[in-house]
């Protein structure tokens, strides 16, 4: 069968190597210089420097690939590129006779949108801060409903860009209407101070009978940047109460397909969901290192076919080494972690870059030498 993957990262390394396993075809449309370039489980490449953002010219490009190959299914793989297939899925899956997997867009937006999940959260009773839409006319209102400090969240971002940490309202004045031109509409939530503790990665796959097949959790124990980013080391884990939370978050939604949740525990031991990432994250690693082979269920149900049976098994460990040296530079625990910083080599331990270890490694210090990098990812 062949699978186009749209989006790349090193999400589309884990997904291809995946795919490849159950005997796909795949097919990736990648920018240019994307680590998954360097895949040898992807059978074609198609390189374009047409970012998402210009739609039409993106979506030209997908039509093209689909009238060159018997595509059977799409999968998107960043923020980006899932939003613009949820949007166009019913028009791609009646002119290709194909699967796009991705919720519907009603759908979709509700766990895209961070304000929009947050509203359906304290509508439902299900744990998060508290979270006030931001306009230009209501900075002292919300600032005296969620108080401070406080976190200016863009409704839609990537990883941590635009999140920005603010202690009175004339901080907050001050800062909102720079995030509101760059990002578009924000949220003021209330600021969880965990003291650099664990935040958690919940991936599951809900089928349309409604039931979970498979749940995969990952506790992550260095990020950048080091008061709330992105998973630099992390381990699998098991906790009946994180999935039950997030169990009923996707009933309420009337979710079908993957989703991925970011969720941090309170000092008081209080779990508390901060978003929904509707596509297949760089961590969908730590599920094909624990045993669950997400990308094949999605393909199989989507496509109504046998499903797997997949054994999970914790405790393994994911280190993303490319976002780890910009840890490394960045904390003071860098020599008394633990994990040990500089234990490369184990039995359970493994790298989100795979085959493609060294690329990344040298991406990690272009990172770092960036400013306009270290400045997306400063606001906290």
């Amino acid at each position: 069968m062949d699978i186009l993957i749209i989006g790349g990262g090193l999400q589309a390394l884990s997904v291809a190597r995946s795919l490849r396993k159950k005997g796909h075809n795949i097919i990736a449309l990648l920018y240019k210089g994307d680590v998954s370039t360097k895949s040898k489980q992807i059978n074609k490449f198609y390189i374009t420097d047409i970012t998402p953002k210009n739609e039409k010219e993106y979506l030209s490009s997908i039509h093209s690939i689909l009238k060159q190959n018997s595509v059977s299914v799409i999968i998107p793989l960043s923020d980006i590129t899932a939003e613009l297939l949820s949007l166009h899925k019913e028009m791609l899956e009646q002119e290709y006779h194909l699967k796009c997997a991705i919720p519907d867009y009603d759908v979709f937006q509700k766990a895209n949108d961070k304000w929009l999940l947050l509203s359906l959260c304290a509508q439902n009773n299900l744990p998060h801060p508290k979270t006030e839409l931001l306009t230009s006319n209501n900075l002292q209102d919300a600032a005296d409903r969620v108080g401070f400090p406080a976190l200016i969240k863009p409704n839609i971002s990537v990883g941590a860009r635009g999140i920005t940490v603010v202690y009175s309202l004339s901080d907050l004045q001050k800062k909102y209407g720079e995030i509101l031109e760059k990002y578009g509409e924000c949220t003021l939530q209330e600021y969880i101070d965990n003291s650099g503790a664990p935040y958690y990665n919940v991936m599951m796959y809900r089928n349309q009978a409604g039931d979970i097949i498979n749940t995969v959790i990952m506790e992550i124990v260095r990020y950048y940047p080091i008061k709330g980013g992105s998973s630099s080391f992390g381990r699998t884990i098991e906790s009946k109460e994180l999935s039950e939370i997030c169990i009923k978050t996707l009933e309420i939604l009337n979710w079908v397909g993957f989703a991925d949740f970011d969720v941090l525990k309170t000092k008081n031991g209080e779990f508390k969901i901060i978003e929904i990432n509707p596509r297949v994250p760089a961590s969908i690693r730590a599920a094909e290192i624990s045993g669950v082979n997400f990308p094949a269920l999605i393909v199989n149900d989507i496509m109504n076919l046998k499903i797997d049976s997949y054994t999970y098994v914790p405790n393994k460990q994911l280190r993303y080494l490319g976002l780890d040296i910009m840890w490394f530079i960045s904390s003071n625990k860098r020599f008394s972690c633990t994990p040990s910083w500089f234990v490369f080599f184990s039995k359970n331990l493994y790298y989100q870059e795979s085959g493609a270890l060294f690329f990344s490694f040298f991406s990690g210090l272009k990172k770092i030498c960036s400013s306009s990098f270290r400045k997306s990812k400063s606001g906290i």
